[in-house]
């Protein structure tokens, strides 16, 4: 009997994680349902998918980021400005914010065909404009590929560096995905690397962000949003099956393309725009001042009118 002396201290400790966990995603979900009530739904064929609609004008796909806690209130700063000359889609991509969090790998190719079937099936008009965040603009590169009259231009906020976006699943990620998307480890893990603190340390110290608390409370709740089943597409993030290679599209591309940085973003804007610009030497650079990775949060108003004016015919 001595030597199970550890299986009872264990099994609290057990059971005082899984309760702590389970709190907390249902704080977050009361937390987020009254905003809730203001997006429409899409029912895809994988799962249903949260969006805004407002404005009225030439039509334009507001894409978020892929970052944990990222959702559609990436543009809440910029999206009523835009909305008095265009017709605004804001999507809550599929494991993200209010959009269902289905227990699959979430894949590149998964938001490609999600951005085709949106702008086919919702906005239903041809020659729409895209802004992107982050990685997102990944999918709607492939996505303005497979249709030659489905997007007219695609500016790209902070894209993602090339090298970066090739990134295959390594076995190590192969393991790192299984762990996180086991019940008590990964969701444990999942709570872990996305408490308050991290998100602080992301977003104050290390890039040193210009983003209002609200927003950074904002992001927080998203990643505990509809209980443990967010952790899939964070573990897909993080385990690189979210990316692909962008030479050749970028390469083959005839669409008019844009690149906006925020001047004290997390990757050199010189590079980054080098980048890009020796494959396609037709797109055009931007940067923002005081401004890191979220410049459409952090400096609204600059962001805008450089956005307006790539959109200019």
């Amino acid at each position: 009997m001595k030597k199970n002396h550890w299986i009872i201290p264990l099994a609290i400790s057990a059971l005082s994680i899984h309760i702590f966990n389970n709190h907390l995603f249902k704080k977050s979900k009361e937390k987020l349902q009254a905003k809730e009530r203001q997006y429409k739904v899409y029912n895809w064929k994988f799962g249903s998918v949260s969006y805004r609609q407002l404005g009225s004008g030439s039509p334009l796909l507001l894409i978020h980021d892929t970052f944990t806690g990222t959702s559609s209130i990436e543009y809440e700063r910029i999206m009523h400005q835009l909305s008095k000359k265009h017709e605004v889609f804001v999507i809550d991509l599929l494991g993200f914010g209010y959009s269902e969090k289905a227990n699959i790998t979430y894949t590149a190719y998964l938001y490609v065909q999600l951005i085709h079937d949106f702008i086919t099936e919702i906005i239903n008009q041809t020659h729409v404009d895209i802004i992107t965040s982050g990685n997102s603009h990944i999918f709607a590169l492939f996505a303005s590929h497979q249709t030659n009259e489905l997007v007219r231009k695609c500016i790209m906020i902070n894209p993602t560096n090339l090298p970066k976006t090739a990134m295959n699943p390594s076995k190590k990620n192969y393991t790192l995905k299984y762990l996180l998307e086991t019940p008590f480890i990964g969701t444990t893990l999942y709570n872990l690397l996305n408490s308050k603190y991290m998100f602080n340390y992301q977003f104050n110290i290390k890039n040193k962000m210009n983003i209002l608390s609200p927003y950074i409370e904002q992001f927080y709740y998203n990643a505990h949003n509809e209980d443990t089943r967010i952790r899939y597409a964070f573990a897909s993030s993080l385990c690189n099956y979210l990316n692909l290679d962008l030479k050749n599209i970028l390469d083959k591309s005839d669409r008019c393309l844009y690149i906006i940085n925020g001047i004290n973003r997390d990757y050199d804007v010189k590079t980054i725009e080098k980048q890009y610009t020796t494959i396609n030497p037709s797109i055009e650079c931007a940067t923002i001042k005081n401004s890191s990775n979220f410049p459409h949060i952090e400096n609204p108003y600059a962001t805008c009118d450089t956005i307006e004016l790539f959109l200019l015919d």
